[in-house]
Formats: C-alpha cells, sequence, structure tokens
C-alpha cells in the first residue's frame, strides 16, 4: 500500500471513528473524562506513597540527525537501513510534595470519579432522550 493510499485510509477512519449519535459522543467524553481523573488519581496516590513527585522536564530542540540509505544498486529497490541520533532530553527530579495538600487531592478526584461513574452516563442519556 503506497502512502497515499494509506493516508486516505486513515482519514476514512478517522472519519468513521468520529461518527456516532450525540448520546454516544457524549458517552464517549464521559468515559474519557473518567479515564483522565483516574490516572491523575493513580499519580496522586503513587506520590503519597512515595512522599515526593516526579517533576518532567524536556530540554533541546528535538532536532534529530539521521542517516540512511537504501543497499542495492543498478535501480533495485533494497532494504533501507537508517541512524538517527539527538532529540529533546528528558530529565526527572524529585520534588518534595504536602502530603495534606494531596490527600485533599486525592478525596477531591474520588469524589469527581464518584460522581462521574454515578451520573455521568445516565445525564448523557437523559439529556439527549429528553432531545429527541
Amino acid at each position: 500500500m503506497n502512502r497515499v493510499a494509506l493516508a486516505i485510509t486513515c482519514a476514512a477512519l478517522f472519519g468513521l471513528a468520529s461518527c456516532g449519535t450525540p448520546a454516544e459522543q457524549c458517552e464517549a467524553r464521559v468515559a474519557a473524562e473518567q479515564r483522565n481523573v483516574l490516572r491523575l488519581l493513580q499519580e496522586v496516590e503513587a506520590n503519597i506513597a512515595r512522599g515526593y513527585a516526579w517533576e518532567t522536564t524536556v530540554s533541546g530542540t528535538g532536532f534529530r540527525l539521521c542517516a540512511g540509505g537504501f543497499r542495492g544498486g543498478y535501480g533495485r529497490l533494497g532494504l533501507g537501513y537508517s541512524s538517527c541520533h539527538g532529540g529533546p532530553d528528558t530529565m526527572r527530579k524529585r520534588v518534595p510534595i504536602d502530603p495534606a495538600a494531596e490527600m485533599r487531592k486525592r478525596e477531591a478526584l474520588q469524589k469527581r470519579l464518584a460522581a462521574l461513574s454515578a451520573q455521568g452516563v445516565s445525564q448523557c442519556l437523559a439529556r439527549h432522550d429528553a432531545a429527541r
């Protein structure tokens, strides 16, 4: 499959994935929010368990120097190889936390997750059934 056909196929699949009834789109938004809140909750709980948080900093431009080519010759296409070096540097360092603030954050996230789990999808269904 050439690149143009691949790009068209990907665009078509993306277009189909964005389809759906308004209720289904609402449910997908609620599910995405639930996943996000759950991820944040897991991060806060890990920070509390460790006693510190990780801070990630990215430095550099993201420029990559690549060298490569094709093996073969005389118009024949062969296997390619490539070697890339460089790119942004990612550094992680420990950051002290306030345990009381982290526990308040955890409680707020637990309440938000419970509210989304209990009412999120039912509110979507009620809102879109009433609109019909």
